[in-house]
């Protein structure tokens, strides 16, 4: 089981009390992989569900963007969330938290959208315990160590070490923890479409700027093509999820 598959179980979605249509929203939704695994989960427990797509730009798959069950919603997620008080049943955050301006705002916002007993699913990789197989360890755990401390060019922020900062940005709220899970799964393919060649990109890019080290990583990476051709690569990285309930009444 796959990340966005374990996302929406902990979403929990069933049917909503009044008989009406669950209300979620999925934050940075990107191409809608957790929301494809939603859809799953909603029907096979028969729950009616209306899913809220919130991201900066909308790169959500055509069948997801053309399903008249979801809404894609264009959204500064440094401002407040673009919902009523207490209008939602689910709320989904997924490596939100790094990005914003105020990780603890975010969560609070979360919580203002959210019904009395509603849930927010609130996730994130810890991209300090990033490990990757290779045949240099000290220069791994370098090149992972600037990969952490570095903003991608992307990105306006990242913080590599959100994922365990979680459980306080949690406890300074007025939400009840539900339940806080962690999971590492096991990567073994290395090409264009992988999550270990998208964050070796990364590490590529945080030594960018240091001609001796841009070399290294280079040859690193290269590295990383003969164990996967050996069948000996393999990349972890650990997630921590939270899920947290606005309280009744």
């Amino acid at each position: 089981m796959g990340r966005h598959d374990r996302i929406a179980q902990l979403a929990r979605l069933r049917s909503a009390q009044d008989g009406g249509l669950l209300e979620v929203a999925d934050l940075a939704t990107g191409y809608g992989r957790s929301l494809r695994a939603m859809f799953a989960e909603a029907e096979a427990a028969g729950c009616r569900v209306r899913f809220h797509a919130v991201d900066t730009g909308s790169d959500l798959d055509d069948d997801l963007l053309g399903d008249e069950r979801v809404r894609s919603i264009i959204a500064d997620l440094d401002e407040p969330l673009p919902f009523a008080d207490a209008g939602l049943d689910r709320v989904v955050s997924v490596n939100v938290a790094e990005h914003v301006a105020d990780a603890l705002a975010h969560v609070q916002d979360c919580y203002r959208v959210l019904r009395p007993g509603g849930l927010l699913v609130l996730a994130h990789s810890d991209w300090d315990t990033t490990l990757f197989a290779s045949d240099d360890d000290t220069l791994t755990r370098s090149l992972v160590d600037r990969f952490v401390s570095s903003v991608p060019q992307w990105a306006e922020r990242a913080d590599g070490f959100m994922g365990r900062k979680l459980l306080g940005l949690a406890r300074a709220t007025d939400f009840e923890i539900e339940t806080i899970e962690t999971w590492a799964d096991t990567h073994r393919r290395f090409d264009e479409n992988s999550v270990g060649w998208k964050v070796a990109r990364g590490v590529l890019a945080a030594a960018a700027d240091d001609a001796q080290l841009a070399a290294k990583a280079a040859a690193w990476v290269a590295g990383l093509r003969r164990l996967a051709e050996d069948g000996r690569f393999l990349f972890t990285v650990t997630d921590v999820a939270l899920v947290l309930r606005r309280p009744e009444g």
